[in-house]
């Protein structure tokens, strides 16, 4: 595990009844969380052995911490340690609404962060609450990609993505198109791709309309696969360090007739600048793409 390939993933869900979307947070938060616990306890055991073990010695450890979003403290986090029973609790609250996480990470004296191991997230959007994020980032490409597939395979996602791009409700194509405002494009994400990274997952109508996992032969992909919904599952790359030049070319084309049409442009950062995938400066257009979103 790399202290700098940090990644990112997330599935674009419909959110359905409260009680299924209580279920399908649980289910993310229990199947990660379960991989996510040897990472933790590896993690601890290479910091030990170095600087940080030197300073902090035997208080050195791990810790998982669940929080969600208080609806009577202004916004305020209510933190509780992990355990299933505060597990079910977080995804009680994630059916009411609220932003929830659960946060890996070693800690040493005096429960001083040392480390961030994971970050897992489920965001419902305030302003249509028929639309949610399930988000994990951690620097293990292996746990990560396990842990996005599962979802997306256990649901009927309407987009997923993982890489070093975009934020929760921006994907890093959105940023360079200028749709800046959130979750504007999300009633237009079965029709529209809102995006691609190393690992893209295609909504299964806009699969089926493209002709399918057989319709992506000698595109150059690693993996094209059909998801149980019907969605696609397409991984440029065996691994993520190689998905640069002509895989990020390979990635794009392959799904260019699917992106929203205009002209990318190179992401402005208002602050310090992070790791971000590539985008293709091209209009899809130009590639087969028909379609624009409207914001």
């Amino acid at each position: 595990m790399s202290d700098t390939a940090r990644l990112s993933g997330e599935v674009l869900l419909d959110v359905g009844s409260p009680e299924e979307y209580r279920e399908t947070v649980l289910r993310f938060l229990t199947d990660a969380l379960g991989r996510v616990e040897r990472l933790l306890k590896a993690r601890v055991g290479d910091l030990a052995d170095g600087s940080a073990g030197r300073v902090h010695g035997d208080a050195l450890t791990g810790r998982i911490k669940l929080s969600a979003a208080s609806l009577e403290l202004g916004g305020m986090y209510q933190h509780r340690p992990y355990s299933p029973e505060n597990l079910g609790r977080l995804a009680e609250r994630a059916a009411e609404g609220r932003i929830v996480s659960a946060l890996a990470e070693v800690v040493g004296q005096g429960g001083i962060h040392v480390d961030a191991v994971c970050h897992l997230r489920a965001w419902r959007d305030d302003a249509d609450d028929r639309w949610a994020v399930l988000r994990m980032e951690t620097p293990d490409s292996g746990a990560l990609v396990e842990s996005i597939r599962a979802v997306a395979e256990q649901a009927d996602p309407v987009f997923g993505s993982i890489g070093h791009g975009g934020d929760m409700t921006c994907t890093e194509l959105e940023h360079a198109l200028g749709l800046r405002d959130l979750g504007d494009t999300y009633d237009d994400a079965r029709r529209i791709l809102r995006g691609y990274d190393w690992i893209t997952v295609v909504p299964r109508q806009l699969a089926t309309e493209h002709g399918g996992a057989t319709a992506f032969a000698g595109s150059g992909l690693s993996t094209v696969d059909e998801l149980p919904s019907g969605a696609l599952w397409l991984r440029a790359t065996d691994d993520f360090t190689d998905y640069r030049g002509s895989a990020v070319w390979a990635m794009f084309q392959a799904v260019a007739p699917m992106l929203p049409t205009g002209l990318p442009t190179q992401r402005e950062w208002l602050g310090v600048p992070r790791q971000a995938s590539p985008v293709v400066l091209e209009d899809a257009g130009k590639y087969g793409a028909t379609r624009a979103f409207d914001s």
